[in-house]
């Protein structure tokens, strides 16, 4: 066993220490569970599937940008392998699954793909900046720091605006996460060549960052027992999705939900809170996850192995 896999192992042993001690520490928190019902539940499976599909949709609109059309199986179906094998194996290894499905089943190439998952993430982030404005306007008096959180927002917004329309410089450096960022400028220039489909990856991530936003709502008002406004949670929400740039413990655990506390502790949410609300939407993403996860492995493994004979 390498470093890396040990390393991982520790990683992965130390989040589930660390959340089970909390847990065990502060059991006044199970508390908040008493308000959870099969409606609630049910609504927030709904909403992470939703989820998912505009994650397949936009998979589906960057493909034919290159001429890849992918059936309704496919587009939709890989998201939730992808999330699967992020928990199976660390460092996002469902992406890498992700990437060698299209790439020997549609011969979509891996540094295609890499550059275009590059210029998702730049347009991401814009929108995610813009999101992150609004929510602030929304949250108007409920919470301290709003000035500082415009000001990091429209900073974010400037900086992936300023990489939007700067020319192609290629940086140099074989760094994977220099050569990663080139293959993201690569692609992003691709992409913003051609206004419609620009238009239609803006849609999709919309769509995924409101959504994402429309969770943790639930979740608030689910733990709370009554009714949450809008702008905390959503803001709370668009720090939680910086994990993805943390990928060590599949799916992120641990890491996802420390950034949750923390950003509801910041917010005035309520360290406790938020951490509940990340592990309940941890648990609710499960279902779907491991439910379609396997059915559409083995639809996809006989549509790759049909293709090959």
């Amino acid at each position: 066993m390498g470093k890396r896999h040990i390393w991982i192992i520790c990683a992965t042993v130390v989040s589930v220490v660390a959340i089970a001690a909390s847990l065990v520490s502060q059991r006044h928190l199970f508390g908040y569970l008493e308000h959870i019902n099969l409606i609630t539940t049910a609504e927030l499976i709904a909403v992470l599937l939703l989820f998912h599909a505009f994650n397949g949709l936009l998979l589906r609109v960057v493909a034919s940008k290159f001429g890849v059309v992918l059936r309704a199986k496919e587009w939709f179906g890989l998201p939730f392998v992808t999330a699967m094998g992020n928990y199976i194996t660390p460092f996002a290894g469902g992406m890498f699954a992700r990437a060698s499905y299209l790439k020997y089943r549609h011969s979509f190439p891996y540094a295609k793909f890499v550059s275009v998952l590059g210029a998702s993430y730049l347009i991401y982030w814009w929108i995610s900046g813009i999101a992150g404005i609004a929510g602030v306007v929304l949250l108007a008096e409920e919470a301290a720091y709003s000035k500082e959180l415009i000001l990091f927002f429209v900073a974010m917004v400037l900086i992936f605006s300023f990489c939007g329309v700067m020319p192609a410089v290629r940086v140099p450096g074989e760094h994977p996460a220099i050569a990663f960022l080139n293959s993201a400028v690569e692609g992003w220039l691709l992409i913003r060549k051609d206004p419609a489909i620009l238009t239609r990856l803006a849609l999709c991530t919309s769509a995924t960052v409101l959504l994402n936003g429309i969770a943790f709502w639930l979740a608030f008002n689910a733990l709370s027992g009554g009714p949450v406004s809008f702008g905390l949670p959503f803001v709370i929400s668009i720090f939680f999705s910086f994990s993805i740039f943390i990928r060590v413990t599949p799916g992120n655990l641990g890491i996802s939900e420390a950034i949750a506390t923390l950003a509801s502790e910041f917010l005035g949410m309520g360290a406790g809170m938020g951490f509940m609300a990340s592990l309940l939407i941890r648990a609710a993403s499960l279902i779907p996850i491991f439910v379609l996860g396997p059915v559409f492995s083995l639809l996809l493994t006989r549509e790759l192995t049909g293709s090959r004979r």
